[in-house]
């Protein structure tokens, strides 16, 4: 299964990259509370309860970063066992800068499942979909957040030092 899209972060490329990068960020934003272990700074594990009614089961993820090229392009491999059967993903972000301090985030993955659920993949690429879809749009938003703060402190710095120099 291949999934891609494209957003607009209203962030500079470089807080993009450090917090899409880190897998302490991302693991805050992966849906459903699952386990997350980091386990270096490119690592990670995720144990997570998936499937529904009498598909459902518990999945231990491995995620690596494979190839950082900062602060532009980021590949990740994630492989698991799902019932018996191998699942492995591997996906790359590409940033691009824009104007007035955006970013494009650019991201695509293709998704083997193999054995006993190969024949339900077709119903796994809404959830799919949807659970990256979520951690993207977590992720967006703290960035967004970050950095809106920065800037609210740095016209707030810069409101002060006018008025200091009004009183001169």
């Amino acid at each position: 299964m291949h999934l891609s899209g494209q957003k607009e972060i209203a962030a500079g490329r470089q807080r993009v990259w450090d917090t899409v990068t880190d897998p302490r960020q991302v693991a805050a934003c992966v849906p459903g509370q699952p386990k997350v272990e980091v386990v270096d700074d490119r690592r990670m594990k995720v144990t997570a309860v998936v499937g529904n009614g009498f598909l459902r089961t518990t999945v231990v993820v491995d995620i690596r970063l494979t190839d950082l090229r900062a602060p532009a392009h980021a590949t990740a491999a994630a492989s698991c066992v799902v019932m018996g059967g191998p699942v492995q993903a591997d996906g790359s972000l590409e940033l691009t800068e824009l104007p007035e301090g955006r970013t494009q985030a650019t991201w695509s993955a293709d998704v083997t499942i193999s054995g006993f659920l190969a024949r339900f993949a077709a119903m796994a690429e809404e959830p799919v979909r949807d659970g990256v879809d979520q951690t993207l749009a977590c992720l967006r938003a703290k960035i967004e957040t970050a950095e809106a703060a920065e800037a609210a402190g740095t016209a707030e710095a810069a409101g002060s030092g006018e008025a200091g120099d009004s009183s001169i």
